[in-house]
């Protein structure tokens, strides 16, 4: 993400503790500056009624959140960032309302969706049964949610290759095993022995192993001889392997993405409890196979399931199935969200049928139901007749989507022929809140409907609570009015 944004004009530093085992002289490497926080400094919270909950990760942070959220705000040397983006499971909405003073906006980084967040974006790439619920009651309403996969933080390598990979099709040629960066059990070693049990030596084997974990020597030793057995130790990116394997065998880490990304049928072993969730949503939707946790999974399950798998060709529709749910542009949709401001060139399209989806999810965002005259969420049936009679009533109503000139979507902007005249509707993006974007929103649309005619009597309605559409609708112009205690804003000429 900081490379992405980086190409984008933007300066990144991070912010870490020096914990053993710590990726500072990696950051330092790729060209970014690094405020270290020494390890040691402080003692790890010990919680009480003045500090609140202990979290199941406060040991994790190497101090306790308090001591943590000065020593943040003293690394920043007197900045104020645009953006401070979190990443820290022992850190939540105590540490992060700490630091609200010295950051423009803030985004959290998670998915284990068990703490109250102080935020502004929440980003969660992950792929669990309750996705789209999980994270209520923890965020501010204001904040918006990055949620699933589309904005899993890909290497740009895979957007590219994303198109140009072909989906599996036949029999297993080539496997790939990588259990990530640790691997403290050695699932490495026992995939590889399953392997070798198999006596398949018309299957290619790719094997990754970090060159510093502490099974590496043993891993090394167990492949010596094997003539169809490769490994490759600290590559840059495990993309190439990736394309030219048939099937992988790894945990249900960030990896997961990469692979579906490319299409890659994967035979999984979680090694975290945080993993589960994800590999189990994962095999419920056939988009891999979950062999169990890293204590259940021995050398026989792994013969087993690969045995299985090439013995015959891999089923049709795997590969297919998995390159949809992950197309590798998430860096770029979220470096795209960070960097909108009030400045950024927007323009305006008629909604199509394939907007059905955005068009409610937008209408159900938390914020809108509040601020609308009618409460109480949408359901999908209802609104599909809803927005399907829009769209054919060409006379009566122009519905727009508003979005970046590189198809960010920003909002919608609906005018709707009334007795009294053209009525406006509109909802900002729940991610982009607080940039000043309702206005250029609202203008952009107009200038489109203008185009396409007449908007005799334009006027909106807004609940007095509702300051921010307030401020809109006078900074373009209209005159406020108050009738049958409503807010109803008409132009100035109209």
């Amino acid at each position: 993400l900081a490379q992405a944004l980086r190409e984008r004009g933007a300066t990144s530093r991070f912010v870490c503790r020096e914990h053993p085992g710590n990726l500072i002289a990696l950051i330092r490497e790729q060209g970014f500056e690094t405020e270290v926080l020494p390890l040691g400094q402080q003692g790890i919270q010990e919680g009480g009624p003045a500090d609140g909950p202990v979290l199941a990760h406060a040991h994790w942070l190497g101090s306790d959140w308090r001591h943590d959220a000065e020593a943040t705000i003293e690394a920043l040397e007197g900045s104020t960032p645009d953006w401070l983006i979190v990443d820290h499971y022992a850190l939540d909405a105590r540490w992060e309302s700490a630091l609200r003073p010295h950051a423009g906006r803030i985004m959290v980084i998670d998915d284990l969706a068990d703490r109250p967040h102080d935020c502004d974006l929440l980003l969660d790439q992950n792929l669990v049964a309750d996705m789209a619920d999980r994270y209520d009651g923890k965020l501010p309403a204001h904040c918006g949610r990055m949620l699933g996969p589309e904005y899993a933080l890909l290497q740009p390598q895979y957007a590219d290759l994303h198109s140009r990979t072909p989906p599996r099709e036949g029999p297993v040629q080539r496997a790939l095993i990588y259990f990530g960066g640790a691997d403290s059990e050695n699932l490495t070693g026992r995939a590889i022995d399953a392997f070798v049990s198999l006596q398949r030596e018309d299957v290619a084997l790719d094997v990754v192993i970090n060159p510093r974990s502490l099974h590496a020597d043993a891993v090394r030793e167990q492949v010596r001889g094997q003539l169809n057995i490769t490994l490759h130790q600290g590559v840059p990116s495990l993309a190439p392997l990736m394309v030219k394997a048939d099937l992988s065998i790894g945990a249900g880490g960030a990896t997961t993405w990469e692979r579906c990304c490319l299409g890659l049928p994967t035979l999984i072993s979680t090694l975290a409890e945080n993993q589960k969730p994800i590999a189990a949503e994962l095999d419920a939707r056939g988009l891999a196979r979950w062999l169990g946790h890293q204590d259940e999974v021995d050398e026989a399950r792994l013969a087993q399931a690969m045995e299985e798998l090439t013995a015959s060709a891999l089923p049709h529709a795997w590969s297919e199935d998995c390159q949809r749910v992950v197309d590798g542009k998430g860096t770029e949709r979220v470096s795209s969200i960070l960097l909108l401001d009030a400045q950024t060139p927007l323009r305006a399209r008629l909604a199509r049928v394939d907007d059905e989806a955005l068009i409610l999810k937008w209408a159900n965002d938390p914020l809108v139901r509040q601020n609308a005259f009618v409460q109480g969420a949408i359901d999908p049936t209802t609104h599909r007749a809803w927005f399907r009679k829009r769209l054919r009533d060409l006379e009566n109503c122009r519905l727009y989507v508003v979005e970046t000139e590189d198809g960010l979507a920003v909002g919608q902007v609906r005018f709707e022929r009334m007795s009294e005249g053209w009525e406006i509707h509109y909802a900002l993006d729940s991610r982009l809140r607080g940039r000043g974007l309702g206005v250029p929103l609202v203008r952009t649309a107009l200038e489109a409907a203008r185009r396409a005619g007449p908007l005799d009597g334009l006027f909106g309605r807004v609940k007095s609570e509702n300051h921010a559409s307030r401020k809109v609708f006078l900074t373009l112009g209209f005159n406020e009015e108050v009738v049958a205690s409503e807010l109803i804003y008409r132009e100035a000429n109209g």
